[in-house]
């Protein structure tokens, strides 16, 4: 069993997903390319966020659909646009969760709201 856990970050707000495999950690969000510009070409990054964690919310996903959910949403993001507040790092998150068969609202603006929002329509392992 995998561990999906969303963040949010210290300092600007972002959200971004930590998959705990038996294997190994990996990160997964999504920002633009030139920082801090609310729209423009837009990167899935793949930087480790632990030292800038500020909430999270996790879940247990089995390995094998974490693994397939990340790969496909990470595909489709690549070439997108990233616009804040339409395709952004909620967005990014947010379309994980849903591959993994979480309940998630159809609009979600900000990192905290929308973790906020996972622990109470979900059943959730940890929260903070």
């Amino acid at each position: 069993m995998a561990e999906l856990t969303f963040i949010t970050e210290n300092g600007m707000f972002h959200s971004a997903a930590r998959c705990t495999f038996p294997d190994g950690v990996e990160w997964y969000g999504f920002k633009p390319m030139a920082h801090r510009t609310p729209a423009g070409a837009g990167q899935v990054d793949r930087s480790d966020r632990s030292a800038l964690l500020k909430h999270y919310v996790s879940f247990d996903v089995a390995d094998a659909v974490l693994r397939a959910a990340v790969k496909k949403v990470a595909a489709a993001y690549a070439p997108k646009t990233y616009v804040l507040s339409m395709c952004d790092c909620v967005s990014f998150t947010a379309e994980i969760a849903r591959e993994v068969g979480l309940k998630v609202p159809l609009v979600n603006f900000t990192p905290y709201g929308f973790n906020e929002v996972l622990a109470f329509w979900n059943t959730y392992k940890s929260k903070a």
